[in-house]
């Protein structure tokens, strides 16, 4: 049995007019080769006259032995969906109904720029993802034949849920979404099981994987067509996403999703070295619009609860809540901070004010400064930078204060520092049994190296000597994760993945290694104190150690990098905080 129109039908027949289905059509018109002139996204707010979207194509959806088929013509789109998706009696004489809208179309004229605009033969579709009941049948050939009557200036064509699924099944899903069985019951696995995990589903990996590896990137000019349909299938898919993630009520699962999907596609673009191609940067622009949208409502949703005292805490998570509040605080924070990092690089009025949720977040949340796993360093260096750029530099130092308290206080009290193997199973089991497991590793700590450089950055004296005699105390090794990849790299020849760069390996790569650990000295000459003078000293000869021309960075995307090291967990290289200034406030 072919599943696939009944995936499409199904698919079709959920979606509503102001939100789902004017962002859907737009994409199978690209498929069908239209230049859109204008749609409802752009036009909000702006009064239509029947006319949700105008394109330009060529009329193939007619029989082929007339004489105007495959002619280029004008299309002027009324969209209906949701509770308007049947043609009724009722939705044809409804204020701002059917018939008003058709009325408009064939009256009121639209203007524009494109070429011979006016002079091209003109077409009115009436797009709707349900059925014309019987009842509605003969007033809605009536209003057709006086509006749009045989030979006139303006012809008619009605598409329903019947000729939608048709014409997405063939051009958009079948065309290279659902082209094979197997992407096929992925895809359909992927919908089904969509709610029951807390993760990306292998199956919706894998099936990334097979639509991005299907063609071998030739240039533009071979297949053509293939590439623009895989570029709005990956809209399509986001879309999808999305409006499932609604159905649940759960817009994490749109978060989780277009991550990876967004990764996936940014590595791609650097694998093909495509970071240059203003076609290709257009329709990822696109796609990372869509799912920074997303967010958006996303973080819209949580924010208010997010702020409440204790917010982000759950009732329902029994024993564990100690660390799982932790986790899913962090979680949250450096997800927060990628957006509001994503908002610094296109707004120079960044400040205070803009940065004021993430200071109440952490200030409604205690665990906010407490890390349990080493790998916590992501959001403290990403809330650190923030509050620096926004010129909160006291913020940024009293937060900074507020996680060494935490790391010292539950090594004294429980004897338990942030785990460097980032497992919180390990943790949470240390602290149910009051014994550190076997795989538990806190005898080295990447983000104590982090902290005390950071400690340099502010100047801050009295807490080097306390924070210093801490790690001499409890014999701790401070070490920070360095790529072989640098600029000035002297280890460039120790390089393992040949094949991928460093960009192409971060954006790819969960278990990144290709780099060495840079141990951070106590001591002076391995015996003598280091003064703080001597250790800013070394921390000013470190600044340059590694430094990397990042692709992503040219091609206006440098936050994408954040997002690479948040989705696979990748602890931040020194160039995201050894170059920081501190201006005097």
């Amino acid at each position: 049995m072919n599943i696939k129109p009944l995936i499409v039908k199904s698919y079709l027949e959920s979606l509503t007019e102001e939100s789902e289905l004017n962002r859907i059509f737009p994409i199978l018109l690209t498929s069908l080769g239209f230049e859109i002139l204008s749609k409802p996204t752009e036009n909000k707010g702006i009064q239509e006259y029947g006319k949700d979207i105008v394109a330009v194509g060529n009329d193939i959806f007619i029989d082929k032995n007339e004489k105007s088929y495959g002619k280029k013509k004008r299309f002027y789109f009324e969209l209906k969906g949701g509770s308007d998706k049947d043609i009724t009696t009722t939705t044809l004489n409804k204020k701002d109904g059917i018939i008003e809208s058709l009325r408009e179309i064939s009256l009121v004229p639209f203007n524009d720029t494109y070429p011979n605009f006016d002079k091209l033969p003109s077409k009115a579709v009436l797009v709707h993802n349900g059925i014309l009941k019987g009842s509605a049948r003969e007033l809605l050939n009536n209003v057709i034949k006086r509006e749009f009557p045989e030979g006139g200036e303006m012809e008619f064509d009605r598409w329903d849920i019947e000729r939608l699924t048709d014409f997405f099944s063939k051009e958009l899903f079948g065309a290279y979404l659902l082209t094979d069985q197997k992407s096929t019951k992925l895809f359909n696995k992927v919908l089904i099981n969509l709610n029951a995990s807390n993760h990306v589903l292998p199956e919706f990996i894998e099936l990334m994987n097979i639509l991005f590896e299907k063609e071998e990137w030739q240039g533009w000019h071979k297949s053509k067509r293939k590439w623009i349909l895989l570029f709005e299938t990956m809209k399509l898919i986001s879309f999808i996403i999305y409006t499932e993630a609604k159905e649940y009520n759960n817009f994490d699962i749109a978060k989780r999703y277009l991550t990876h999907l967004t990764i996936k596609y940014w590595h791609w673009i650097l694998k093909n070295k495509l970071e240059e191609d203003k076609k290709v940067i257009e329709y990822f622009t696109q796609s990372f619009n869509f799912y920074f949208q997303v967010l958006s409502e996303y973080f819209q949703r949580t924010l208010p609860i997010a702020i409440i005292p204790n917010g982000l805490s759950s009732e329902h998570s029994g024993r564990y809540e100690q660390v799982g509040y932790t986790k899913r605080t962090f979680e949250y924070l450096q997800y927060f901070s990628f957006y509001l990092n994503t908002i610094r690089h296109d707004n120079s009025n960044f400040n205070k004010e803009t940065i004021q949720p993430l200071v109440s977040i952490i200030n409604s949340n205690s665990v906010s400064q407490r890390p349990l796993v080493d790998i916590n360093s992501i959001p403290i260096i990403d809330i650190l930078n923030l509050l620096i750029g926004s010129s909160d530099k006291q913020s940024a130092i009293n937060y900074l204060k507020g996680v060494i308290s935490y790391i010292k206080s539950g090594k004294e009290k429980y004897n338990r520092l942030p785990d460097a193997h980032n497992n919180y199973e390990s943790v949470i089991r240390f602290i149910v049994t009051n014994e550190k497991p076997v795989y538990y590793s806190d005898s080295t700590s990447p983000l104590l190296a982090v902290i005390i450089e950071y400690i340099a950055i502010f100047d801050l004296e009295d807490e080097y000597n306390d924070i210093r005699k801490f790690i001499i105390d409890n014999k701790i090794d401070l070490g920070i994760f360095t790529p072989h990849h640098g600029i000035k790299s002297q280890s460039k020849k120790f390089i393992k993945n040949k094949d991928d760069d460093l960009e192409e390996q971060l954006f790819s790569n969960p278990r990144f290694n290709d780099g060495y650990q840079h141990d951070i000295p106590m001591f002076k000459e391995l015996q003598d104190d280091l003064s703080f003078e001597d250790f800013k000293d070394e921390f000013s000869r470190r600044k340059d150690e590694f430094k990397y021309k990042y692709r992503t960075d040219k091609a206006g995307f440098p936050f994408l990098k954040d997002l690479a090291h948040i989705y696979f967990q990748t602890p931040y290289f020194p160039d995201k905080w050894r170059n920081i200034i501190i201006m005097n406030e």
